[in-house]
């Protein structure tokens, strides 16, 4: 099986450093229209443009400002979190928590080897955590003289730890769909 793609695999041979950044996706709705968002951050500088799944996405550079703790994996379903740290006075993340509802928003974290010599990708970037947001702040600022805004993932195993609904009412069904009269002579 080949984990990394031969220019990466030439570097990592070379023992001379690799250059690794931290690459994070978000997926969310837009507060006023209802309709998927997507906005990513990097440990770079500078914008630029990643080939992810056979899509070009846009990374908007936050530079080492991006706290993210090593990615704990593990065999089996078990939620986790993790705790990130983003900048909070720059345009991108004040859209993220405030133009975006950021509840549940889908998240994805990457990890992208580039050229020690170029800048350049060596190959495709390498999915490390899929999981959605369980925790952002109010309100955005520095408190407690902070100068960061603290976000908690969790990972997608989450969503094995629901209840299934095992009681539906004929009000709960018509609050979904009005002519919904399935339940309407039957007990809870």
């Amino acid at each position: 099986m080949k984990i990394f793609s031969a220019g990466a695999q030439a570097q990592l041979e070379e023992r001379r450093g690799t250059d690794a950044q931290v690459l994070l996706w978000f997926e969310a709705k837009n507060r006023e229209t209802g309709a998927p968002e997507t906005l990513g951050f990097w440990t770079g500088d500078d914008h630029q443009e990643f080939l992810i799944d056979s899509e070009i996405r846009t990374y908007y550079g936050a530079g080492n400002v991006i706290d993210i703790p090593p990615i704990v994996v593990k065999p089996g379903f078990t939620a986790r979190n993790l705790r990130i740290k983003l900048p909070p006075f720059t345009d991108q993340v004040k859209t993220l928590l405030q133009t975006y509802e950021p509840r549940l928003a889908k998240v994805q974290i990457h990890s992208a080897l580039l050229n020690i010599y170029t800048g350049a990708s060596l190959g495709n970037p390498r999915r490390a955590f899929k999981g959605f947001l369980n925790q952002a702040p109010q309100e955005i600022g520095a408190k407690n003289g902070t100068g960061h805004t603290e976000l908690v993932l969790v990972t997608a195993a989450r969503r094995l730890t629901y209840g299934l609904p095992l009681k539906r009412s004929n009000a709960e069904l018509q609050r979904r769909n009005a002519a919904d009269r399935g339940r309407e002579y039957s007990d809870v």
